[in-house]
């Protein structure tokens, strides 16, 4: 039983969060589900309890919410992003990390204030990889400051979810987006990224590229290729930790930190 709210819940971790609850806390949990889309009365999110669709930083889509739930709680999953990726975070912009945080981080403070909340769970990646930190563009921003919110106290206690690359609408995006790059592979700046590109293919580029995301995170990490049952296990170790700050999963390995990954360490 128990009370929850999942923002961007028919992404890839919105789903592994709710398969998570169902398994932890039984079927009979009351999932609210945010879907950011137009309404569609045919569709809605697997395992939710009910659907509501709209921009999560729209007032009304909040006032969706508090109708269907004055109950505390238990846990607000925080599983959507939108923002700049295809760039060195290095070369982000202020205009563009503004509109990354836009949905990225900033609804999760507003929704803490508005909602009574117990436990919010937020999302990053191992953005400070070499790798990633020449593509992750302003969700790297975005990341970082979800990371250091993480560390504050508030009206609910914070933590988050830290996993290796997967198959997700942002890893789409970088990929799309570079295979634009690859088209004048001159013309990237960053030096480890244009080595994926000269003299290949787009796509054999692409490919060797994520190839290198795999191999940077097993040697960082231990492990690589993380997909959809990592990311449901992760949630449940969550779920049988006291009070977590990180919770860490690459590949099949799953560990807990306390420290936040920092830009400034790297450029």
């Amino acid at each position: 039983m128990g009370n929850f709210l999942v923002i961007g819940g028919s992404g890839v971790m919105g789903q592994a969060a709710i398969k998570a609850v169902r398994k932890k806390f039984g079927n009979n949990s009351n999932i609210i589900a945010n879907w950011y889309g137009k309404v569609d009365t045919n569709i809605s999110i697997e395992g939710a309890t009910k659907t509501i669709f709209g921009d999560i930083s729209d007032p009304n889509c909040v006032n969706q919410i508090l109708a269907e739930n004055q109950d505390p709680f238990d846990y607000m999953f925080y599983a959507t992003a939108l923002g700049e990726v295809g760039v060195p975070i290095s070369q982000a912009h202020k205009e563009s990390i503004d509109q990354s945080n836009r949905l990225s981080f900033d609804p999760i403070l507003m929704l803490e204030e508005t909602l009574n909340i117990k436990i919010i769970v937020t999302y990053s990646t191992f953005y400070v990889i070499r790798h990633q930190l020449a593509t992750y563009g302003a969700m790297g921003f975005s990341k970082e400051a979800i990371e250091k919110w993480t560390l504050e106290p508030g009206k609910s206690h914070h933590t988050c979810i830290r996993a290796g690359l997967f198959e997700s609408q942002s890893s789409r995006g970088i990929k799309l987006l570079l295979r634009k790059s690859a088209k004048n592979p001159d013309k990237i700046k960053d030096p480890l990224l244009k080595s994926y590109f000269l003299g290949k293919s787009s796509k054999e580029g692409i490919k060797e590229f994520e190839e290198g995301i795999f191999a940077e995170e097993k040697e960082a990490y231990g492990d690589c290729r993380t997909n959809s049952e990592d990311l449901y296990q992760s949630h449940l170790t969550l779920f049988e930790t006291k009070n977590p700050l990180f919770v860490n999963v690459c590949g099949k390995r799953i560990w807990l930190s306390k420290e936040p990954q920092l830009l400034k360490d790297y450029f």
